[in-house]
């Protein structure tokens, strides 16, 4: 019930969107359809998604169902975020980027999936995670909007 509450005001405070994210596998990235005009200013920009990064290994089953659970989430959530999606088994760059990435987060402890949502690291996936998944984008959407990539680009 609080889910759906939490649901319901966020769609109403938001407001509904016709975004359409389409996840491409082989370019390890999500075109969210939005461009940015560069000349909004702050309380305009608090609209856009936010980035959440996803690392993950080829033949790992629950890497497979995180990325299916995001591509089953109903089209209300694809407002809140744009996927980024980098396999590390097989591609060493993206698993340095991982590293990296870890390394500014303070994270201990690496594993796939390894989901970056804001500044903090959800490592694994089952299904008592969902909801602690989609809480923390919105969360995140809403308050810090703290971007690992653009710190570590810094």
């Amino acid at each position: 019930m609080k889910k759906i509450l939490i649901i319901l005001v966020l769609i109403i405070t938001v407001g509904c969107s016709n975004k359409e994210v389409i996840i491409n596998d082989e370019e390890n990235k999500v075109d969210s359809g939005m461009q940015i005009n560069e000349n909004q200013n702050n309380s305009q920009i608090s609209d856009e998604p936010i980035n959440i990064y996803l690392f993950w290994g080829s033949t790992c089953h629950a890497c497979a169902n995180l990325k299916e659970f995001f591509n089953e989430l109903d089209d209300s959530y694809n407002k809140y975020f744009n996927l980024k999606k980098y396999e590390v088994w097989y591609n060493e760059e993206n698993k340095k980027l991982m590293y990296e990435v870890g390394e500014l987060l303070n994270q201990t402890y690496y594993a796939v999936p390894f989901l970056v949502v804001g500044d903090e690291v959800i490592v694994g996936f089952n299904e008592s995670k969902k909801e602690y998944i989609l809480d923390k984008i919105i969360e995140e959407y809403n308050n810090d909007r703290y971007d690992v990539m653009e710190k570590l680009n810094n």
